[in-house]
């Protein structure tokens, strides 16, 4: 997934060294429905990966539960198309929503990766929390007039990165894509294992 993508998607080679076995097994086991017990465990995967990206990113940055989209959708794989999608929509997201703090006369300070707040400024500005209509977002004066208004110097809202963006970044994806990858291969087994028992055969416990 880049990390300007809305979607995550799963590609593995059932025929590569590391699914090789699993697949053959399922083969085995399930024959012309093969395709069907694999889907199975995809859509398995990609509701344990929702998930894990969902904790994931609320441990990597400190946005706000209230402006985290945590309903990420799914679109299912099925015996036609192997392939488990995850979404998620939404633009950038108001700096307010990540942990902050603002006291005058000095700016605005905002920690978004959890490396500590630090102080916001652009244009040679410091960035202030806004108030009454501003409702707590974290402007910046541009430097320049409002339109129409010579006496009153234009503001800025200040914006971070996307809940997408968050969630395909390295910081998110990039640590649970292993672990995706293990569930994979554990609802494989699981199919197998479920195969063997319609079948009447013994499957040991773990």
């Amino acid at each position: 997934m880049s990390k300007d993508s809305p979607a995550i998607r799963f590609h593995h080679d059932l025929e590569d060294e590391s699914f090789r076995e699993l697949t053959d097994r399922l083969r085995e086991l399930a024959g012309s429905k093969t395709e069907t017990y694999v889907a199975r465990a995809l859509n398995k995967t990609a509701t344990s990966a929702r998930q894990r990206l969902s904790v994931q990113t609320r441990l990597a940055y400190t946005i706000k539960a209230g402006a985290f989209k945590s309903d990420m959708k799914i679109t299912k794989a099925s015996a036609d198309k192997l392939e488990a999608e995850i979404s998620s929509e939404g633009a950038p997201e108001s700096l307010k929503d990540f942990k902050h703090r603002f006291s005058r006369p000095s700016p605005a300070k905002v920690d978004i990766i959890r490396t500590g707040l630090k102080a916001v400024r652009k244009y040679d500005n410091k960035a202030f929390v806004g108030t009454g209509k501003a409702n707590g977002h974290i402007y910046v004066r541009t430097g320049k007039k409002q339109s129409g208004n010579s006496k009153r110097d234009a503001i800025e809202k200040l914006f971070s990165k996307s809940v997408p963006y968050m969630i395909g970044s390295d910081r998110v994806y990039g640590e649970q894509k292993p672990l995706i990858e293990a569930d994979l291969k554990k609802f494989m087994d699981q199919q197998i294992r479920l195969l063997i028992q319609k079948k009447g055969g013994a499957v040991n416990a773990e």
